[in-house]
C-alpha cells in the first residue's frame, strides 16, 4: 500500500508539466542560470555541518546552451527522490534588474537544537501574520510549509516585472517587523538586497525538499479546518490559481541590509559595540494595526463548566472591547479551542458557538484565534495571567511571579 508521501509524489508528478508551464510564465526571471544543490564530501559535511552546498549553474565560463527549460522545470516538479540534481531554484531578478516575484524564507534547519519547538511555533505565527498582511494589501500570497520541520516560504507574484530595488524595499518593509512578530531570527528576502549587474540569490521552487522526504504544503487560510494545509492536487490547484498582484508599493529602501548596518555606540573604554536589536531604529512604520489578545472566559464571559456553553457577559466587557478596538485589533484567544485536538470535528462547532455568542452580545473583535500557540500581540489579557517583567524590575519580578503562583495553587 502506498504511503502518504508516495501518493503526494505521484500527484505532483502527474501535474509536473502543467506546473512547469506555469512556472516558466510566472516565476522565471532569467533562463541562463538557475540554482541547484550538490552533495558535499564527508570532510566538507563535518566542517559545514550539512550534507549539501547550494550553487548557481552553469558556471560563468559555460553559460549559453544549457538553459532553464520546460523539461528542466518538469523534472523538478516530478522529483521523487531528495538530494537529486533535478531539484532547482530560480534567481530572484532578471538581467534587466526586474522581478516577477518576491520571496521570504523563514528558516528552520535543526529540529534537534534546544528551543526548536518554540522556534518553529514562532515561525508559523509570524508567517501567517505576514500572509494576512499581504492579503490586506490586495495580494494573493502563497505560504508553503517548505520542509515539514518549522520552515516556511512565502511568495508574492506580480502581474508584470517590477524594478528589483522596489521589490527589495517592499520585501524589507514586510520582514522588518520580524522582532515584533516574535520570530527567533531575521528571515531572508529574495531579492536579498539590490545590487545592479549581479545575479542575485536564488530561491528553491515549491515541491520536494532537497534533503527531507517532504513535499511542500500550501496554507489555505481556512484556520477552522482540521488541517488548513493543502497537499498534492489541492496544493497544485491553489498554486496554479494564484492571482498575480500589482507592482509593489513605493517604499523607501534601507541603505544597506540590517545585518551590516547595526548602529554602534561608544563604550566607556572608547570602543564600539553594536546596539541590541531592541535599540535599533525601525526603518519602516508598521503597515498594519497591532493586535491585543483577550481571553474569553473570565474576562468577557462568566466562567461556566463545559465546552458547550458560554456564560453571560461580564459587566463592562462590551465597552472594554470597544475601547481596545480604538487602539488595536482585538483577537479572541480561548483555551476552549486549544483543548480540542486538531482532528476533532467539534472544534468547528465550538468556533461557531463563540462567534455566535460574540455577535449576539455585540462584542467588538477582529478575529478568533483558532490556530496553534499564541498569535503575535502587543498584550495578552487573561484573568489567570501572572505578569513577570525581569527586564524592567530585575530578579524581584521572578519572586513576585513565584509568590503569585503559590497563592493560586493554595
Amino acid at each position: 500500500m502506498a504511503t502518504h508521501h508516495e501518493i503526494v509524489c505521484d500527484e505532483w508528478k502527474a501535474r509536473a508539466r502543467e506546473l512547469a508551464e506555469w512556472a516558466m510564465l510566472r516565476l522565471v526571471n532569467r533562463k541562463d542560470v538557475w540554482g541547484q544543490y550538490a552533495a558535499l564530501t564527508p570532510g566538507e559535511q563535518k566542517k559545514l555541518g550539512r550534507s549539501y552546498k547550494a550553487m548557481t549553474l552553469p558556471v560563468a565560463s559555460k553559460r549559453g546552451p544549457d538553459m532553464v527549460t520546460i523539461d528542466k522545470l518538469t523534472r523538478h516538479f516530478s522529483s521523487r527522490h531528495r538530494q537529486r540534481p533535478q531539484i532547482i531554484g530560480l534567481h530572484s531578478k532578471s538581467a534587466e534588474d526586474t522581478c516577477l516575484w518576491l520571496g521570504i524564507d523563514i528558516d528552520m534547519h535543526d529540529s534537534n537544537k534546544a528551543g526548536a519547538e518554540e522556534h518553529a511555533r514562532r515561525n508559523l505565527v509570524g508567517a501567517i501574520a505576514w500572509w494576512r498582511q499581504l492579503q490586506t494589501m490586495g495580494y494573493d500570497p502563497l505560504l508553503f510549509d517548505s520542509n515539514g520541520n518549522g520552515g516556511y516560504h512565502l511568495w508574492v507574484l506580480f502581474e508584470e516585472p517590477a524594478p528589483a530595488d522596489q521589490v527589495f524595499a517592499f520585501a524589507w518593509s514586510i520582514v522588518s517587523s520580524w522582532e515584533e512578530n516574535n520570530l527567533s531570527e531575521e528571515p531572508e528576502t529574495f531579492p536579498k538586497k539590490f545590487k545592479p549587474d549581479s545575479l542575485g540569490p536564488w530561491f528553491r521552487l515549491p515541491g520536494l525538499h532537497h534533503t527531507r522526504d517532504h513535499y511542500a504544503t500550501l496554507w489555505s487560510g481556512d484556520e477552522w479546518l482540521d488541517d488548513p494545509w493543502l497537499s498534492g492536487h489541492a496544493a497544485v490547484d491553489a498554486l496554479l490559481q494564484c492571482v498575480p498582484g500589482p507592482p509593489p508599493p513605493q517604499v523607501k529602501a534601507p541603505a544597506k541590509h540590517s545585518r551590516t548596518t547595526i548602529r554602534s555606540k561608544k563604550s566607556a573604554a572608547g570602543k564600539t559595540k553594536p546596539k541590541r536589536a531592541s535599540d535599533r531604529k525601525r526603518k519602516f512604520k508598521r503597515t498594519s494595526r497591532p493586535s491585543v489578545c483577550v481571553d474569553l472566559d473570565g474576562v468577557l464571559a462568566h466562567r461556566q463548566a463545559g465546552l458547550d456553553a458560554i456564560g453571560e457577559p461580564i459587566d463592562g466587557a462590551l465597552e472594554f472591547c470597544q475601547q481596545l478596538s480604538e487602539h488595536a485589533d482585538v483577537v479572541i484567544l480561548t483555551a476552549r479551542l486549544a483543548l480540542e485536538k486538531p482532528d476533532d470535528s467539534r472544534k468547528h462547532a465550538i468556533l461557531q458557538m463563540i462567534e455566535s455568542w460574540l455577535q449576539e452580545h455585540g462584542i467588538t473583535y477582529h478575529h478568533i484565534h483558532s490556530g496553534e500557540g499564541k498569535p503575535p500581540a502587543i498584550a495578552y489579557i487573561d484573568d489567570r495571567a501572572v505578569p513577570c517583567t525581569p527586564l524592567e524590575h530585575g530578579i524581584a519580578a521572578f519572586d513576585s511571579a513565584t509568590a503569585a503562583v503559590e497563592r493560586l495553587s493554595n
